[in-house]
């Protein structure tokens, strides 16, 4: 793939879509991040990410992706950043993080992880299939490319999020060279950035966006979406139970 020149390599809620209009700002755009999966479904996200899953054609499914961007974070993205390197030699790789392990399970509990907190096998079995049947279609092929990347299920209960934040930064800090590689929390703001990608600091502030508060409010009507979807396909299947009861009888 040509044309990456910043690769993101750190997970979601680590400040991804604050350093996305930083890094556009820049003139690295435009830059991919999880919510350009929703906004450009010409992309057929489903069935590339379909066919990474199973291992076909990888890298030409990638570019289907990701090809002409400058710049890339979040998730997907970041799961594949071992192979944006071998495509693009010359990038450069930075991971976002949080201050602690445990601020960045605080936040993804309250946001993409959300069915981790469910208080019970059952809830949270719930919780999966309402996603599997209400949410976006390429959006259950993502939550299963997490789970393999990280070999653990983000959102089961019994997961170690820290351990699993923790193992993936040390993962990063070990695969990528040391010269290519800035470890960066978004609050140190425009300087280190600036410096390690060769740009001049803008006048304007570093963008400070997607608070947990912030997500909700943007996320509250997909969800709702989401939920009435599901409770339409329930009645329907209800429906038809009983036409089918009544029939027999």
């Amino acid at each position: 793939m040509s044309g990456l020149q910043v690769i993101g390599a750190g997970l979601g809620r680590t400040g991804t879509l604050s350093m996305k209009k930083a890094l556009e700002e820049l003139g690295f755009n435009p830059c991919h991040h999880m919510e350009e999966t929703f906004s450009h479904p010409e992309r057929n996200h489903k069935h590339h990410f379909t066919c990474i899953l199973a291992n076909e054609n990888v890298i030409e499914h990638l570019e289907a992706v990701f090809g002409g961007y400058k710049a890339m974070v979040d998730y997907p993205g970041c799961m594949f950043y071992e192979d944006f390197m071998k495509m693009n030699p010359d990038a450069k790789v930075i991971l976002t993080v949080r201050d602690t392990p445990e601020a960045w399970v605080k936040s993804v509990e309250n946001t993409i992880f959300s069915h981790h907190t469910a208080s019970n096998r059952l809830l949270w079995n719930f919780g999966k299939v309402i996603m599997k049947l209400a949410a976006p279609a390429h959006i259950p092929t993502v939550m299963e490319l997490i789970t393999r990347t990280h070999g653990v299920d983000p959102i089961d209960p019994k997961t170690d999020l820290a351990q699993m934040y923790t193992d993936w930064v040390n993962r990063v800090k070990e695969t990528v060279p040391a010269e290519k590689l800035l470890v960066f929390n978004v609050k140190q703001g425009w300087k280190p950035l600036c410096d390690f990608l060769g740009v001049p600091v803008p006048d304007t502030p570093f963008p400070r966006v997607n608070s947990t508060k912030e997500f909700h409010a943007k996320h509250g009507k997909q969800k709702t979406r989401f939920l009435l979807k599901f409770a339409a396909l329930v009645g329907f299947i209800s429906a038809g139970a009983f036409c089918l009861v009544k029939f027999a009888m």
